[in-house]
């Protein structure tokens, strides 16, 4: 049986139970998954491709540990690929079709739910970019101070994209807990929480560019007040539709359905969609949708803003940013 046969005989609603006690702390992003199981059952597998899985019991420390279900490899292709690959299920994992797949598709998704999510997260970790806004140039510039005057020289390198390296030998005081003296623990505190500022002002940056790309119904006066919240979050969803009707059902049903969100630690929302030119909305369907999701969030002055794109692609892709302002 292929990863591709299993998933065509199991339906996402039999194996999220598996998924939820599997992962009891990300309960806010099962919806994710859902739409990367949807994925992968409209892909074709690869004629050319070959070779298995292998799933089977793994357990580290010499025995000591508990055991986990290894399911690989899985990361060294795309996904059309591994889903012509065959199963070889160990003979001691004795699991049910709807445990087996809720594992696959746990794994298959590691860097991400889809796979132009998977291939950007995995070249953002080899790729350096130069920095373009004030925080990023103050980050940058606080990294690079951190690298050459706390660093070693003979820990240092650079990749070559130029990305700052630190090489640390196992038996490296830098590899180890060393008890610093008062004044270097106070440095690094004080080097911890810019940084910390600084990746979040970096972060709200990119929201608020994303709100107010071209062909926005947002202008940067109205999302400007990102810089002053306290906290937020942000959800990214995509309609995983065979055709134009019931992309935003579809969002929807992922919100409600598929995924639990403490509404209560915020205050405020903002909801935004991205809608190709080409596959645009009905006036009607839209105001239907957004009813629903002010009922659904119950925030007073929350905000819904939407883009025209130039995709050629008929999903949608909804984003929602919760915030305590």
């Amino acid at each position: 049986m292929t990863l591709k046969e299993l998933l065509d005989k199991v339906e996402f609603d039999a194996l999220c139970p598996y998924l939820e006690k599997y992962e009891p702390k990300h309960l806010d992003n099962i919806y994710a998954f859902r739409e990367a199981y949807d994925i992968l059952r409209t892909l074709t597998p690869s004629k050319q491709a070959s070779g298995e899985i292998r799933i089977e019991w793994e357990q580290d420390n010499g025995g000591t540990e508990e055991k986990w279900i290894s399911v690989c490899p899985m990361h060294d292709a795309n996904w059309e690929d591994v889903l012509a690959r065959e199963l070889i299920i160990a003979p001691d994992v004795k699991l049910l079709m709807e445990e087996l797949a809720m594992h696959c598709l746990w794994e298959i998704t590691y860097w991400g739910f889809s796979p132009d999510e998977k291939d950007e997260t995995i070249a953002g970790m080899v790729r350096h970019t130069c920095p373009i806004t004030k925080y990023e140039i103050a980050l940058d510039k606080l990294d690079e101070s951190i690298w050459r005057h706390q660093v070693p020289r003979k820990c240092r390198s650079l990749s070559p994209s130029g990305k700052r390296c630190r090489i640390i030998a196992e038996k490296h005081p830098l590899a180890v807990n060393v008890r610093h003296n008062r004044s270097k623990r106070k440095r690094a505190y004080r080097q911890e929480r810019r940084q910390e500022f600084l990746e979040k002002m970096i972060q709200r940056e990119k929201t608020i560019a994303e709100l107010t790309v071209n062909g926005s119904s947002f202008e940067k006066k109205d999302v400007t007040f990102l810089f002053d919240i306290q906290y937020g979050t942000r959800y990214e969803y995509r309609s995983v539709t065979s055709n134009v009707e019931g992309r935003l059902d579809y969002i929807l049903t992922s919100i409600i359905k598929y995924q639990q969100i403490e509404l209560k630690k915020y205050n405020n929302a903002i909801f935004y969609l991205s809608v190709p030119s080409r596959y645009p909305l009905a006036d009607l369907e839209l105001e239907n949708f957004r009813i629903k999701i002010r009922e659904l969030l119950g925030y007073d002055n929350m905000l819904f803003g939407m883009a025209i794109t130039d995709s050629s692609n008929m999903r949608i892709k909804a984003v929602l940013h919760l915030i305590l302002d």
